[in-house]
């Protein structure tokens, strides 16, 4: 059963991996392309080229930086955990994606992990606590502090630009606009390669830890190398379906204010990334930036019901995936 487990789990790794850069890919390409930036295939593969350097910087320069937030047990009960808590994370991609909707893959790892938990608990397999964080870490600063920061200064960045560049040619805004857009789309995958190796780093260790098993140099590079292919070829693959709701649906920008909202989210991954080292969602982010600096025009640039959606989806992401991986693992607990 072990083996069966743990077999699973790397399978799993991979797939959530491959979701991870197929959903999230709007988040940097969305806005290029629609500002005609970037061409679509240019943006996705630039975008896919950034991921796949993140996450191998992660694992072969940044690993001893790393967050180790994740504790299971050493057997079969933390190798189901974390199976169902990978499952429950592509499942809900798979939905929002369906849906068109951007979400968090991280917290839905993590509420899925939560869940697990707490269904082990439950079938009298244990009483564990696997996410290592504080809770301002987890909820408070990703959820909902940094969101509403990154649109209130996506929202006030906009006016100081706009008086200074009032007498510019619009040709010359727009051409250096799509230069910025160009350069945050390659820092936004970058760090999002970064934050997506770090937790797909851990994962993997801790299939090892959990099955008993011991990690080799040639295990780990390898894995790094497959983890760094799925997510590289899921943002090639990156989703229109999103894409379209976050560049066209949600909100109309110009060149000039998506530049300004991309060159937001990008600094404040960077920032969050390495100073607070805070597990963040880049969709949140970037949706919350481009949400903010589309405010400011004039027209009626914001669809105010597919915002609702967007906010509904984030509410409901923790409490869904924390029931789907209840159910899972409660599923799969005769087994163990």
């Amino acid at each position: 059963m072990t083996l069966t487990l743990f077999t699973l789990g790397c399978l799993a790794l991979l797939a959530y991996t491959f979701v991870v850069g197929f959903h999230d890919a709007p988040n940097a390409t969305a806005i290029p392309i629609r500002t005609r930036s970037l061409t679509p295939t240019s943006a996705l593969g630039t975008s896919a080229l950034f991921n796949l350097l993140g996450l191998l910087l992660t694992a072969f320069l940044l690993s001893p930086l790393t967050n180790h937030w994740l504790r299971l047990p050493p057997s079969n009960t933390g190798l189901a955990m974390l199976l169902t808590a990978l499952l429950t994370a592509i499942i809900w991609g798979v939905i929002t994606w369906w849906f068109r909707i951007p979400s968090s893959s991280t917290h839905a790892l993590m509420s899925g992990l939560a869940g697990s938990a707490w269904a082990a608990s439950l079938s009298g397999l244990g009483n564990y606590n696997p996410i290592d964080e504080p809770l301002a870490t987890f909820i408070l600063i990703p959820l909902l502090l940094a969101p509403l920061l990154l649109f209130a200064f996506s929202w006030l960045a906009v006016i100081p630009f706009h008086h200074w560049l009032s007498r510019a040619y619009p040709a010359t805004v727009n051409r250096f606009s799509r230069i910025i857009l160009s350069l945050a789309n390659s820092l936004i995958s970058l760090v999002h390669g970064i934050q997506t190796g770090q937790r797909a780093m851990v994962v993997f260790a801790m299939l090892f830890y959990t099955a008993g098993l011991s990690s080799s140099t040639i295990s780990y590079s390898l894995a790094a190398l497959l983890l760094g292919a799925a997510l590289a070829l899921g943002t090639a693959r990156g989703s229109s379906r999103i894409g379209y709701t976050f560049a066209h649906q949600m909100v109309h920008v110009d060149p000039f204010r998506g530049a300004i909202a991309h060159s937001s989210t990008a600094l404040s991954l960077v920032l969050l990334q390495f100073f607070l080292n805070t597990p963040v969602s880049s969709s949140h982010l970037a949706a919350s930036a481009v949400l903010g600096s589309g405010m400011t025009q004039r027209h009626e640039s914001v669809r105010h019901k597919i915002v609702l959606r967007i906010i509904l989806t984030w509410v409901l992401t923790l409490p869904a995936s924390f029931a789907l991986a209840a159910t899972l693992f409660l599923a799969l607990s005769p087994l163990l």
